[in-house]
């Protein structure tokens, strides 16, 4: 069996987000965070959410990367539980690759609206973007296994 490979839509903010201050180390960990963003606003693109080769916006990752942490692993389960309702999908690797990457490109999509477009470094708006979420979230509680995914994704995104 060859490598299992997430094909996504990689904005410009990947390579900010990576690349040009440092906010992430590896671009799989932007695909994840894109991913639960999109989930978190209700953003999902459906089709046209591989990036096109030709434009230079197509993106690949191995699920293996995402698989080997326990918490991406466990956040690519709950997405496509969630995303499909069927218990099946929480070891269902094609179901993983398919609902990270179009939540990413939902995301991905929210993400340069709300905090890519910005001059400089786009790490405070992120924070800010965070923790606006964080507080949202005292009012509107996400429950359940998906609430303390949620919880600790921010939590060791923010360092703590």
């Amino acid at each position: 069996m060859g490598k299992l490979l997430i094909e996504y839509e990689q904005g410009e903010l990947y390579n900010q987000l990576v690349d040009e201050y440092e906010v992430f180390d590896y671009y799989y960990e932007v695909l994840l965070f894109l991913a639960v963003v999109g989930y978190r606003e209700g953003e999902v693109r459906r089709e046209d959410f591989k990036g096109d080769s030709d434009a230079e916006t197509d993106g690949e990752a191995g699920l293996q990367n995402v698989h080997s942490r326990d918490l991406f692993h466990t956040v690519a389960a709950c997405l496509a539980f969630q995303d499909t309702g069927k218990p099946e999908a929480l070891v269902d690797k094609e179901e993983h690759k398919r609902v990270i990457a179009q939540y990413a490109a939902g995301g991905l999509e929210f993400a340069e609206e709300k905090f890519g477009q910005n001059a400089g470094d786009p790490t405070d708006a992120i924070v800010n973007y965070i923790e606006s979420r964080k507080e949202e979230e005292d009012d509107d509680v996400i429950e359940g296994e998906l609430g303390a995914i949620v919880e600790s994704f921010d939590d060791e995104m923010m360092g703590r």
